[in-house]
Order: C-alpha cells, then sequence, then structure tokens
C-alpha cells in the first residue's frame, strides 16, 4: 500500500495542479512517473485555531475515542480541519461516503499543513489498516493524516491507533 510516491504541484499558465508522482530509476538517472492527476490544487491558510476536544463538544478525548467508530473519528478530524481553514462548503463538497473532495464537480485537492486534501488521501486515511503495514502500521498511519493535512492531536491519535489495531487484531472492546 505504501510505495515510495509522492505527491508534487506544477503550474500551467499561473494555476497549479496536484500528481501523484514516483521515482523510477534510469540508465541516467532518476526520472518521475506521474502515477495520477488528483486535481486543481488551492492553497490554504489557517483561519481557525478550534481546539478538537471543542469542535467535538467534549472534553474527555479517552471516552470520544472509545465511544465512537473510528471512521466517524476521521471523519471528524477531516471536518475539523476544514473548519479551521475556513474551507467554504458552498464551493468544494466534501463526500466522506465516497471519498471525494470536489470543487465545481472537478476533484480538487486542499494544499495545507503541508499535505493535500484530495480523493486519494481521503481514501488512504478512511480504508488504513495496520495489518496491511508489516510493522510499520503506527509510522504509516500518522503518514496518512500528514499526507492529508490533518494535524492530529497526540491523544487522538493514539487512541484511534489503538483501537484500529484492536479492531484488526479481532478484539472486541
Amino acid at each position: 500500500m505504501f510505495e515510495m510516491a509522492f505527491f508534487r504541484v506544477k503550474k500551467i499558465k499561473g494555476i497549479e495542479y496536484a500528481y501523484l508522482v514516483e521515482n523510477e530509476w534510469k540508465r541516467k538517472g532518476s526520472r518521475q512517473k506521474v502515477k495520477a492527476y488528483l486535481g486543481r490544487a488551492y492553497r490554504l491558510n489557517r483561519a481557525n485555531k478550534i481546539d478538537f476536544s471543542e469542535f467535538i463538544r467534549n472534553n474527555k478525548i479517552e471516552n470520544y475515542v472509545h465511544d465512537n467508530e473510528v471512521n466517524k473519528i476521521i471523519k471528524d478530524l477531516i471536518e475539523w480541519e476544514l473548519l479551521n481553514f475556513n474551507v467554504n462548503r458552498g464551493e468544494f463538497s466534501v463526500d466522506l461516503e465516497n471519498k471525494t473532495l470536489q470543487r465545481h464537480k472537478k476533484n480538487a485537492v486542499l494544499v495545507m499543513n503541508e499535505g493535500f486534501m484530495c480523493n486519494h488521501t481521503i481514501s488512504n486515511l478512511l480504508d488504513f489498516r495496520p495489518e496491511d503495514n508489516e510493522g510499520n502500521g503506527g509510522y504509516n498511519f500518522a503518514r496518512t493524516f500528514v499526507e492529508a493535512g490533518i494535524s492530529v492531536p497526540q491523544d487522538v491519535f493514539i487512541g484511534l491507533f489503538a483501537k484500529l489495531h484492536k479492531m484488526d487484531n479481532g478484539e472486541i472492546e
């Protein structure tokens, strides 16, 4: 699941577009190969500094993580970050059920927190399973959040990953 692909933004006629690329080694050195076009890129600046516990209206993060399903927590984290960056929900549509982020019915990429929130990264977050990561589950789970431009509070991340790990091991809470 985690090949050495990375994001690249290209400016064409003054407009930025995002691509998923990977390096290929050739006789003359490394060359980049485009794996996927992700959409037009929109750079955002943080507009709000809302604490996550304030957003979910619950000061007891441990209880919140225990009482909610993994995808609900991830969806809340995405919604929280969109609120912090003051994303206009009339302009950008985020459909977490279908794992899409669009602007005017075209795929879009929100560049924020040094990450890229888009269909690809939303899908990686919602489909993440530690069992697919051969002992690198914690690192790769953190990487999926960073790549999506989401700054996860540490206590939420720890509880969320522990819950995910228990689910994959067949343990029921």
